[in-house]
């Protein structure tokens, strides 16, 4: 069946901008908890064989960051000849698969370019761990025509020792579909710059064609490879990459559904995608959670998407021989956009946001990357205090009582405000009128934050 993720009208009056909201994941709670603060712009978050978040900044700035003392190691301070504008900048990152013994980072950033006014360049560096520093910059790819919008670009390391990389139209939507372009592609190098020999097209980088500007790449159970794609105005993708095949833009937009589209697809064997939401969500970093993964066991064999719109995560769960997503569950998380996520060896997940690109608006400590931990792990460091509210569903409405001093926040799918109250313990309100569908609490007392899930049948 064809998904499509389509808002419903909120018959509540929207009262103001909560700012905080929930997540909406039925009959489980977790908490934030923030690792780093005062970043600009984080865009590639990874796990380092070291133990340590590896952090790219679109400004040309590569840190290491522990995760648990958010201590910040900068590795690189500034990229000569970097050009940072809009969508611009430092951008994807990758790192060897055997490292630390073949310690090689890939970097992707724009420049102003000789042939193209913004072209991307792939460049791998050398870490040097007795300095703690990246060195030996070598450009492996050059001349990539983009642009100071839809620039891409995402990294994925595979395990045969060959790198994808996203990379965007620029702009120009009819590049991709022009297969002497590297723009609007997933390209597959080696790590020495060369093209494997067994990429579809001879000689060529390019490994599949036909997307707009892809931000988010996942490698899942059975080699299967996911990608997320921005739409124009309608139709945001997520799509099951294969090398050699045709994803439609600017041709088709989500489905093979009009019949010019019909048409298209059936001349250009196009490949639809899994998913597609309209109204659009923006969607960025993607990561696959496994199944034997134990720390958050809700989000087990799921992809975990970032947005930048609603302050979104979604969980896409899939079908068991990962071809199909079968749910797919919104977590409004309240930290305004959203631009990577990670998902490390052993379960844990990590967001970096992006409120500092230029169409966010700054919060006090942005941006941030932060941990999803358990309840009783999170902003209130080693906390178990319970959820500081009893909450009763009743028809179409809810009663709260404050069983503290609370911030309470109500809001939709969307992240968009429905009520906020704020009282001391014993305050109840009441929220009727309210129509079905999903919802989400955020309770805040003091330095914690608790995300309760409202479904209304």
């Amino acid at each position: 069946m064809r998904d499509r993720f389509v808002s419903t009208a909120l018959g509540a009056l929207l009262l103001a901008a909560c700012g905080q909201p929930p997540s909406t994941a039925q009959g489980w709670e977790f908490e934030l908890r923030v690792v780093a603060q005062g970043l600009q712009v984080p865009w590639s978050v990874l796990w380092g064989a070291d133990g340590w978040l590896w952090c790219t900044e679109r400004p040309g700035r590569v840190s290491r960051i522990h995760p648990e003392t958010g201590e910040q190691r900068v590795l690189l301070a500034s990229i000569p000849g970097l050009y940072a504008y809009s969508e611009t900048g430092l951008l994807g990152m990758a790192l060897h698969p055997n490292f630390p013994d073949t310690p090689w980072v890939l970097l992707a950033y724009t420049v102003q370019g000789t042939r193209f006014p913004v072209e991307l360049q792939i460049v791998r560096y050398r870490y040097d761990g007795d300095r703690d520093t990246l060195v030996e910059p070598q450009v492996l790819l050059s001349g990539i025509r983009v642009g100071n919008i839809h620039a891409g670009c995402r990294f994925l390391a595979l395990p045969d020792r060959t790198v994808l990389l996203t990379v965007g139209e620029g702009g120009v939507p009819q590049l991709s579909q022009q297969l002497e372009s590297l723009s609007g592609k997933v390209l597959r190098i080696r790590w020495d710059g060369s093209v494997p020999p067994d990429n579809p097209l001879p000689g060529s980088p390019v490994w599949a064609w036909g997307l707009r500007n892809s931000q988010g790449l996942a490698l899942g159970r059975g080699g299967l490879i996911y990608g997320s794609e921005h739409g124009a105005n309608t139709d945001d993708e997520i799509n099951l990459l294969q090398p050699g095949r045709n994803y439609g833009w600017p041709a088709v937009e989500g489905f093979c559904d009009t019949p010019a589209e019909q048409q298209f697809c059936q001349d250009s064997a196009v490949v639809e995608p899994l998913y597609a939401w309209t109204p659009t969500v923006a969607p960025c970093g993607l990561a696959y959670y496994d199944s034997t993964f134990a720390f958050l066991p809700r989000f087990r064999h799921s992809l975990l998407l970032v947005t930048l719109k609603g302050s979104t995560l979604f969980q896409l769960r899939l079908s068991e021989d990962g071809r199909r997503i079968t749910e797919v569950i919104p977590y409004a998380l309240g930290l305004g956009r959203l631009r990577d996520v990670l998902v490390t060896p052993k379960g844990r997940v990590f967001l970096a946001t992006s409120n500092r690109d230029g169409r966010g608006s700054p919060r006090p400590g942005d941006d941030k990357i932060v941990e999803l931990v358990p309840k009783g792990q999170g902003i209130g460091e080693g906390s178990s205090d319970a959820f500081p509210a009893v909450l009763r569903q009743e028809g179409q409405g809810i009663t709260i009582e404050a069983q503290r001093w609370v911030t309470l926040e109500l809001v939709d799918l969307f992240g968009r405000c429905v009520s906020r109250y704020a009282g001391q313990a014993g305050s109840r309100w009441r929220i009727a009128g309210l129509v079905p569908g999903w919802y989400g609490l955020v309770v805040t007392a003091g330095l914690q934050r608790w995300y309760r899930p409202l479904l209304l049948p």
